[in-house]
């Protein structure tokens, strides 16, 4: 089992200025889920934020499945949320590695490695390179998700046009 190396130097500001990229743009994502749960709940966006905020994504994740299945009637839009969903919690996983992992630099520019720790797994600590054009993709991703959201949440009507 690998262990953090004593010494290790922080990652290029390029890295890190990714990294800090993926944890602001995610909050959006994060946002635009507790918009959906509030309407799906019939409930006030700013008291549905109290309670999401310190739940995890997964489970708010989970409570959208349960309540699409609930409301949602059109065999169409249910497909879209559900598989929209499928990609927010793929997403989640690579940002959690991002913004929850423990960084160190790589030799070559443009790299760095990431550590990460889960019991439930059985490499339980796990060392991972990760380049500029990675960390890109998943900021992508995020984007991609956002631009999602907010098209299903108009057309669902909870997010309006100003």
């Amino acid at each position: 089992m690998p262990i953090p190396i004593l010494g290790a130097t922080a990652p290029e500001s390029a890295i890190l200025q990714r990294i800090g990229k993926i944890a602001s743009e995610w909050a959006w994502v994060e946002m635009l889920l507790g918009e959906m749960l509030a309407h799906f709940c019939r409930a006030d966006p700013g008291s549905m934020y109290v309670i999401t905020h310190n739940v995890s994504v997964a489970t708010q994740t989970d409570w959208l499945r349960t309540l699409a299945e609930i409301h949602v009637k059109d065999v169409a839009t249910k497909k879209v949320i559900l598989d929209l969903l499928k990609e927010v919690n793929d997403t989640r996983a690579e940002r959690n590695t991002i913004v929850h992992g423990v960084w160190r630099a790589h030799t070559e520019l443009g790299f760095g490695f990431v550590q990460t720790f889960r019991w439930e797994r059985q490499e339980v600590v796990r060392d991972e390179l990760w380049s500029t054009a990675d960390l890109d993709a998943t900021a992508e991703d995020i984007a991609s998700l956002q631009t999602m959201l907010t098209n299903l949440g108009i057309r669902m009507g909870f997010l309006h046009t100003r």
